[in-house]
Order: structure tokens, then C-alpha cells, then sequence
């Protein structure tokens, strides 16, 4: 299977990196020479110096139907373009980005019509992610698998935590969770046995939600319901934003320094209160009483205003903060300094993309901590080579772990001896590098090059070509 990217940004680059190591021929088009040196650099992708708007370089492809585009530049219509050129030219499948809210409401054609199998709109995606953050209040990533039969949330370890220093095999109080991964000094683990919990890390819980609950309780980050939120920034992702948490029955407030954008919004947003001041001015959060906040959360334009605001929010009474980082270079830091939650939209809107391009057995696939690793749940279904196989013979790679599988209804915490069943959810957490291992156990279909004879190869090794 061949994918196109269009677009060799932030989310451009971390599809191809996820992709890159599995079977899959990787095609980068961008008029960026330095973004394309980069990918060039340190993937394996074929890169096209070209503008990939215009139908050049798609018709220099010779696309069919086994191929997939993906449009992820900065530009909605271009995007939708690339689509409808990519169909015409005999694309399988084809992936817009597209921003503007108006697109996906008011368009006069489908998207059906437009040629786009699959339209993500990142500042929805992220006002999503933001909103199922606020549902489970002390974690730093929630996410809900198997119709919420299971979920996975990341909390913080801290001073006082009964776990600190004890091997998780001696933790036999919660046998129904899962304690899936750790991330320490800013890099996944899956932990064995005698790893131990230190004070500073996060980790990754997998379980049932009420069990889940009670660990959380144990350690003292008992869940508290959001009644109050405060969001600065009157960005898209504010308004979206805002709408699920009305819908929720939680009162949110909005700091805008743009007038005109602050008065748009509070039309938008009748039940909102929307302020026109600088989010960043301590006498204005102090006023606006950020102590009594449940929630504060950062979506400016800017990283850095939203890391630092982000701090001094929580330096001045707010519960629970929430910074949306753009920048991925800046996550490890950033998980260090005291935030209780990041949101990057690239990577939210990377993980959709990649689940659709997966598709089949994957139900559902998030990434953890900037792309370092992956949670996906896989649907098994007859004939599969992994059923009646007992998990300690899948041959599955050190780096990867299945979390639970659910079976007849039920959430089981498997060990060894477990075998999956016909029509079980299989979910499982693995570093990125083994994503590929893990596909070729649980996916029975070999996704052959159609290139045999080493040519794409050849090409893919060469500079970056240009088409103009």
C-alpha cells in the first residue's frame, strides 16, 4: 500500500514517521525544501519537491486504488483539492485536514461529493480530548476503549503515593487495573515486574473506569466533577470547547485580549462569559477568582504563553490546568515542570488519521506522550491465527503488552495463560518501533510492496526530486 502526504508540517511529519517503519511506501510532497530535507533525513519516505496542490505530482505518481492521499497543509481548500484531483486520478482513499467550522456545516456538496473519505477538523478533535480530560479530572490523558467498557487514564505519582518503591508485582490491592506504562524523565516504559514507581513519573492505568477510580482514590487523587472552567484564548478550540462543556452543565468562562474576537465568541456563546483582557495579567486571573476554578486552560496561539499562564494559574489556586503545546520538542520539558495535562493537536489529529488508515481490526488507536507509543484495540475476528493461542506463545516483542481483553462483556486482565477468543476487543500498548510486530500478529493480511523489483527503493534513497 502506497500513502501520499501532502504537507510535511508538524502532523505531516508524524503520520510518515509512524508509518515509515511499517510495510507501507511512504510518498512526502512538499514545496519546503528544509521540511522535506528533514524527513528525507531521518525517514524512510520517498520526498517530492513539488507544490502538491496542483495535480503535477499526483499524475507523476500514476495513483490507483490501493493508494491513500492525505492533505494536511495549512490550507483547507487545497486540501479539499488535493482530494478531489487525487479521486480523479484514481485514489482509493483520500484524508482532508480542514479548520474552518464552516466547511464541515454550510458546504453546498458532501463530502461524498468532494471526494474526502475522511474530513478531521484538529481544533474539534482537541476541544474533544480537552472535554473527556474534564470527565476524569485528576488525569493527564483519558481515553475510553471497547464503548467505554474499558478506559486508560495517566496520572502523576507524587510524594506520599503508597506505591512509591514497591515492584508492581508485590501490588496485589488493585489486581483489576493495570498499571500499562510508565513515563519517566520524559520517556515511555512498559515495566516489568520488579520496576518500581518513583516519585516524579506518570503512569498509565488500564482497567475497568470504577476501578480505575478507587486506585486513583488510594493515592490520593480522588476524581472531582468540573463545575467551573476557565479557558483563556478565544481560539476555535475555545468555542467548540465551550459548547461540550454547556452541554455538560459546567459554567465556563473565556479570557480574550482580541475585542472583536471576544465579542464574536460572546455571540457564539450566549451562555458563556466572555472577557476582553490579557489572560496573562495576574490581577485580571485574581479578579475573574481563578482559586475557585476546577479547571483552567490554555489554548492561545502561542506555546509558550500557554505553558507559562498554565503555571502561574496553578501557582495561584486552579485546581487542574490544562496547555495546549503545538510544539512536540517541548513535551518532555513540559511534562516535567508541573502542568497537570498537555494537548498537541498534531498528535490527536496524527492519531485519527493513522487509525483510519489502518482501519479493519483497529477500533480504536491513541498516542502516548507525542508519539513515543501506542494504545490500539484490535477486534478479532474468524479465522485469526492469534485464537485459542495462549498470550505467553503470540511471540508478541518485549516492548508491548496487551492491557485487557474484553470477552463476552467481560474485562478481563490477562496473564500468560489467557487465549482470545472469537469476537474479543484485544487492546494493547506498545512503543511505536514494534507497531509493525504487532499489526503482523493480530492483522492476518500481508500488505505486499506492489514495487518487487527495487525501484522504489531507488527512488525513495535519492534527494528530494522536483517536480514543477
Amino acid at each position: 500500500m502506497r500513502i501520499v502526504i501532502i504537507g510535511a508540517g508538524k502532523v505531516g511529519y508524524l503520520i510518515a514517521e509512524s508509518l515509515s517503519d511499517e510495510s507501507y511506501d511512504i510518498v512526502v510532497i512538499d514545496n519546503d525544501e528544509e521540511a522535506l530535507n528533514r524527513a528525507q533525513d531521518h525517514l524512510d519516505v520517498m520526498t517530492i519537491l513539488a507544490n502538491g496542490l496542483t495535480g503535477t505530482p499526483l499524475k507523476e505518481l500514476d495513483m490507483n486504488k490501493n493508494d491513500i492521499l492525505i492533505a494536511v497543509t495549512d490550507s483547507d481548500e487545497g486540501n479539499m483539492l488535493a482530494c478531489m484531483s487525487a479521486k480523479s486520478l484514481g485514489c482509493g482513499r483520500t484524508i482532508a485536514r480542514v479548520r474552518k467550522p464552516e466547511y464541515a456545516r454550510d458546504l453546498a456538496v458532501t463530502k461524498e461529493q468532494l471526494s474526502i473519505d475522511l474530513m478531521i477538523n484538529p481544533d474539534r478533535s482537541t476541544a474533544s480530548e480537552i472535554t473527556r480530560l474534564l470527565t476524569f479530572s485528576p488525569a493527564g490523558q483519558s481515553e475510553d476503549f471497547a464503548q467505554g467498557k474499558v478506559q486508560m487514564a495517566e496520572l502523576p505519582v507524587e510524594e506520599g503515593n503508597p506505591l512509591v518503591d514497591t515492584p508492581l508485582r508485590d501490588i496485589k490491592r488493585f489486581k483489576d487495573v493495570l498499571i500499562a506504562a510508565i513515563l519517566r524523565d520524559g520517556k515511555i516504559i512498559i515495566p516489568k515486574g520488579d520496576d518500581e514507581l518513583r516519585v516524579g513519573d506518570d503512569i498509565y492505568l488500564v482497567g475497568k473506569r470504577q476501578d480505575i477510580i478507587d486506585f486513583s482514590k488510594y493515592i490520593g487523587k480522588t476524581p472531582r466533577k468540573a463545575r467551573n472552567v476557565m479557558i483563556v484564548g478565544g481560539s476555535r478550540i475555545a468555542s467548540y470547547l465551550a459548547h461540550n462543556l454547556h452541554r455538560l452543565g459546567i459554567s465556563v468562562k473565556i479570557i480574550e485580549r482580541d475585542l472583536s474576537k471576544a465579542r464574536i465568541l460572546s455571540e457564539e456563546l450566549p451562555q458563556t462569559l466572555v472577557i476582553e483582557g490579557d489572560g496573562t495579567d495576574v490581577e485580571l486571573l485574581k479578579a475573574e477568582n481563578v482559586s475557585a476554578m476546577d479547571v483552567f486552560i490554555a489554548v492561545t496561539g502561542i506555546d509558550e504563553v500557554n505553558i507559562l499562564v498554565g503555571l502561574l494559574a496553578k501557582q495561584l489556586g486552579a485546581r487542574k490546568v490544562v496547555s495546549k503545546v503545538n510544539r512536540t520538542s517541548y513535551l518532555p520539558l513540559v511534562e516535567e515542570i508541573g502542568l497537570d495535562a498537555i494537548v498537541t493537536p498534531s498528535v490527536i489529529t496524527a492519531g485519527e488519521i493513522l487509525r483510519f488508515v489502518r482501519g479493519g481490526e483497529i477500533l480504536s488507536l491513541f498516542l502516548l506522550s507525542g508519539g513515543q507509543a501506542q494504545i490500539m484495540e484490535f477486534y478479532v475476528h474468524a479465522p485469526s491465527k492469534v485464537i485459542g493461542v495462549p498470550i505467553r506463545d503470540l511471540g508478541l516483542p518485549k516492548e508491548a503488552i496487551i492491557t485487557t481483553i474484553v470477552s463476552e462483556g467481560k474485562v478481563i486482565i490477562p496473564s500468560g495463560n489467557d487465549v482470545i477468543r472469537v469476537d474479543d476487543r484485544v487492546i494493547i500498548l506498545c512503543s511505536s518501533s514494534e507497531v509493525e510486530k504487532v499489526n503482523r500478529i493480530f492483522i492476518d493480511k500481508d500488505r505486499e510492496r506492489k514495487d518487487t523489483d527495487g525501484a522504489w527503493d531507488r527512488l525513495k534513497n535519492t534527494r528530494p526530486f522536483a517536480t514543477r
